[in-house]
């Protein structure tokens, strides 16, 4: 009896021991919910997405580079948000060109149409989010989990990224090929960095009559002992006005550019999904974000800094910056 108790005793201590491996292994396991017959974009976007990076190339990379070794932020986070700002209106199809209306198509036919009809999202986890019936809060909430959990952030080169590609970089900022990819193309590949997912359910929401802006915030940083911020890379995220669900919680005057953005805000933060999360090198961290939840690097920096911008989307301006 005694051995019988001390080999039970072996097994529940081995057991207790190995439960927390077991329990972070299974949490690992992700779901690739992703449609793998998604069409490529035609030509013609692929030449006026190339082109207009092209022309844009030395303000994306400043974009991209930034941090407390540059000057002028404000200029280079405001040149990012018109930049967005037209990549935003242009695939919604609103510029009324012919590759804008293109790209309304493409979003139209892969993505806003199919999640309609279903009224459901498969998430990371395998579980799948249904909804019986499709509300603007509902809506809202099909967007977002479908760019956080069918839009992979690239973990290497092999998915798109170029982290492993320049020696060094890593310690910058992760991102996409394209360095910027407009909305179709990352519903086209299935991948993108936080301006990439953060473009694409602006556009989305927009596309539905939602009021929108973007914004940005440090990447990687640390606080100092007087409270500035050392930081390197800017994050991309989207701001959703509430309309009238009673989630909302922050509050803001005006843009960057001086427009009015009144009533109650939430903050849409994508790539804080299952499969990314333990990868994230965010300042302040990073946890699995529900519809609606704060970004972890609200507790680290407050809306006051000027390290935080946001942009609200404006057609008018996006057709001047075309012009």
């Amino acid at each position: 009896m005694k051995k019988y108790l001390k080999i039970v005793s072996i097994v529940v201590i081995v057991t207790l021991a190995i439960y927390p491996v077991i329990s972070s292994v299974q949490a690992q396991q992700i779901y690739d919910p992703r449609d793998k017959n998604i069409p490529p974009i035609p030509d013609e976007l692929k030449k006026f997405y190339n082109d207009f990076r092209q022309k844009h190339t030395p303000e994306l990379i400043k974009f991209l580079l930034a941090g407390s070794w540059s000057s002028n932020i404000e200029k280079i986070a405001r040149d990012f948000f018109s930049i967005g700002n037209y990549i935003i209106v242009h695939d919604t199809g609103k510029l009324q060109t012919n590759t804008s209306k293109l790209a309304e198509k493409y979003l139209n036919d892969n993505v806003i149409d199919p999640l309609k009809s279903k009224k459901s999202i498969t998430l990371q986890t395998g579980e799948t989010l249904k909804f019986k019936n499709l509300d603007r809060l509902n809506t809202a909430k099909l967007y977002y989990y479908y760019v956080r959990d069918h839009i992979f952030f690239p973990h290497s080169s092999k998915e798109g990224g170029v982290t492993n590609n320049i020696p060094g970089f890593n310690l910058l900022v992760s991102t996409t090929r394209e360095r910027v990819r407009f909305p179709t193309e990352t519903v086209a590949t299935g991948v993108g960095a936080c301006a990439d997912q953060a473009l694409l359910l602006a556009t989305l929401l927009y596309m539905d009559g939602y009021e929108v802006a973007i914004g940005t915030a440090p990447s990687i940083g640390t606080v100092n002992e007087d409270g500035s911020i050392t930081w390197g890379g800017y994050h991309v995220c989207v701001y959703l006005k509430d309309e009238g669900w009673g989630i909302g919680r922050h509050e803001f005057k005006e843009d960057d550019f001086g427009n009015n953005m009144d009533g109650k805000w939430i903050i849409l933060d994508p790539i804080n999904s299952p499969r990314h999360v333990q990868n994230m090198r965010m300042i302040g961290g990073g946890n699995v974000l529900e519809f609606g939840d704060d970004p972890a690097w609200l507790n680290i920096i407050s809306f006051d800094d000027p390290l935080i911008g946001y942009a609200l989307i404006d057609e008018k301006a996006a057709k001047e910056f075309s012009a």
